[in-house]
Formats: C-alpha cells, sequence, structure tokens
C-alpha cells in the first residue's frame, strides 16, 4: 500500500493513489508512459526523492526520466521562462497595478498591469492555478 504521511502535497498522495489503483489492476505491464509523465512533472516540482517513495518507484529510474525530460532535442535544458510579457491596446482609464498569485504549493506569479487589461490576465491565472495545484 502507497505511504500515505500525513505532511503529503495533495498531488503526491493523488498519484500514489493512482500508482496503487495501476498495481493492483495490473498483470505484469510495465508502467504506463502517461504515469511516468505524471511522476516526473512530480519529480521536478518535489524532488525525485520525496516522489519516488511517495509513487514507490525506483529513485534512479525516476531520476534517469527526469533529466532525460529536461534536456530538449537540441540538448539544451528545457527551462520555462520567467518573463513573459502580454502586449494589449493602451487604456487609460486603467491605472498601473500588479497583480499576485499564489498557490498553496508555494508557486508565485506576478502581473503587472501597464495602462491595460489583457483578456487573457483571467485565462493565464486559471492555467497558472491548475498547474500549480
Amino acid at each position: 500500500m502507497a505511504r500515505r504521511a500525513p505532511d503529503l502535497p495533495s498531488p503526491l498522495a493523488k498519484a500514489a493513489r493512482r500508482f496503487e489503483s495501476w498495481r493492483t489492476d495490473r498483470t505484469g505491464r510495465r508502467i504506463p508512459e502517461e504515469l511516468w509523465s505524471l511522476a516526473v512533472g512530480l519529480g521536478r516540482r518535489y524532488g525525485v526523492s520525496r516522489t519516488s517513495r511517495a509513487l514507490r518507484l525506483q529513485y534512479c529510474s525516476l531520476k534517469k526520466r527526469l533529466e532525460s525530460a529536461s534536456v530538449a532535442p537540441s540538448g539544451e535544458a528545457s527551462v520555462p521562462p520567467a518573463f513573459v510579457e502580454i502586449l494589449t491596446a493602451p487604456c487609460p482609464a486603467v491605472p498601473t497595478a500588479q497583480v499576485e498569485f499564489e498557490s498553496p504549493s508555494g508557486a508565485k506569479m506576478r502581473v503587472e498591469v501597464n495602462g491595460a487589461v489583457s483578456p487573457g490576465l483571467v485565462e493565464l491565472s486559471r492555467l497558472f492555478l491548475a498547474e500549480a495545484r
């Protein structure tokens, strides 16, 4: 049975239940790529050691998959952008403002509005908060 320590973040606990469900239903099959992708994402976020223990995976196997997923085909490391500029038409009625989002896991995003409000701001915040869970 999966280890479910009280301090286990919700995404890790959910993934542990998915792995446990797969383990009870499988018949000698390898771990599906969908579950490996989930494990790699969680390993990137919570660390290889913590994730491998929570999901009952071999540390080295998860680490190798995480390392290979972090390298783009060109050989460069895949790093998410630290800054993205969204250009919109100016609107003098909207003052300059900063909006900060913080997820329960501690991920943060700051959006600066300079005289314009992008219709994509709401969607951007939804995507951030959904991804940060």
